[in-house]
């Protein structure tokens, strides 16, 4: 396991959180916070995953990302370029934004999809929840 002090949450990461699948996710994103790093959320992942989530699941995404260890990291005008150019002519607009935020923070993503994501960037750092 990576020892960075903190992880990028992707859709699959946030369902897991979100309904306790494993305990794996949460014990991460736990650990992050506790020990200094942080949680960033690509505010895209969590439109997606809000946009299916009956509304005790959406809860627990709130209560997640109201903890001051957590960013929801927008998808703001300034760095539209930037993930235009990590998709490359791709429409998985949610991975650009979560290879982005990797990028930025150096932080693996935690991730179901760790293949597809390094496709996007074949050095993105990922913890696998598989």
């Amino acid at each position: 396991m990576n020892l960075l002090p903190g992880r990028v949450l992707d859709v699959g990461a946030l369902v897991d959180v979100a309904v306790a699948k494993t305990q794996y996710s949460r014990s991460i994103v736990a650990h992050c916070i506790y020990r200094g790093g942080g949680i960033c959320v690509p505010s895209t992942a969590l439109a997606a995953v809000l946009s299916i989530s009956p509304f005790a699941t959406q809860l627990e995404l709130f209560e997640l990302i109201s903890d001051e260890a957590v960013k929801v990291d927008d998808f703001t005008n300034g760095k539209v370029g930037d993930i235009a150019d990590i998709l490359d002519g791709s429409r998985d607009v949610i991975a650009g934004h979560v290879v982005w935020c990797s990028r930025f923070t150096n932080w693996p993503v935690l991730t179901d999809r760790a293949a597809e994501l390094k496709t996007f960037d074949p050095y993105v750092q990922t913890d696998s929840l598989v």
